[in-house]
């Protein structure tokens, strides 16, 4: 039998006809009670721009080149798809189960302090959960980019896929992974939008970055934007 893990999970998870997903309940997003500090987020803009089309022409993976700020303004925007809404967020979600989470390793944010920032869906705000943005430790975690120290906010996006497991069984560690690259995708497109580089890092020391952010077990990071000037 092939031993391969990804062939593996890919065989444990298919569908066949007859299977019935367990359609268990999602469980609570993550919530963090006492964070340093929330930073409020402007409202973002909702209409006018320029044309959709015109943007996902120039979508690409861009690294970073000067060492300049972002405004609030346009974290606001770039993270303005990732927001809950009425009829849920700006991506799917299987189940509605959202085992995506966010976070800032922010280094350049205008009025704001360097640290590492978890992005509250639901608020719109950015909460504190340290102070120090480590510029060394995190470019040895993304293997050695130049681009991390251009960068004026790393976007780490992670995956929970025990919530998607608990409505759809082992099959939800499947549309976790998909849902976090429907999100990356509605950042990029953001970013590019208003004039910004972005470059979706998947390759890292994945135990580093859990680190740095401090995320529990069963959390994993799956891609680390960074985004800059």
């Amino acid at each position: 039998m092939d031993k391969h893990p990804g062939k593996v999970f890919y065989r444990l998870t298919r569908l066949f006809p007859g299977d019935v997903l367990p359609m268990g309940r999602a469980p609570a997003a993550k919530v963090y009670a006492n964070p340093l500090e929330s930073v409020e987020l402007s409202e973002p803009v909702r209409e006018g721009g320029p044309s959709v089309w015109r943007v996902l022409s120039r979508v690409a993976a861009a690294a970073p080149r000067v060492g300049a700020s972002l405004t609030h303004a346009e974290i606001s925007q770039v993270l303005a798809p990732l927001a809950v809404r009425r009829e849920g967020r700006g991506y799917p979600s299987a189940g509605g189960a959202y085992p995506l989470e966010v976070y800032l390793a922010v280094q350049r944010l205008q009025d704001t302090f360097p640290g590492i920032y978890h992005y509250a869906a639901k608020q719109h705000q950015l909460e504190q959960l340290s102070s120090q943005f480590e510029l060394a430790r995190w470019r040895a975690a993304l293997m050695d980019m130049e681009a991390v120290e251009a960068s004026a906010a790393l976007v780490v996006f992670s995956a929970v896929p025990e919530r998607s497991e608990a409505v759809f069984g082992l099959r939800g560690f499947r549309y976790a992974l998909l849902e976090v690259g429907y999100a990356v995708g509605e950042v990029l497109v953001a970013a590019t939008a208003l004039g910004l580089r972005a470059y979706p890092a998947a390759t890292f020391y994945d135990e580093e970055v859990r680190r740095l952010l401090a995320l529990p077990e069963g959390e994993h990071p799956v891609v680390v934007l960074l985004l800059g000037r």
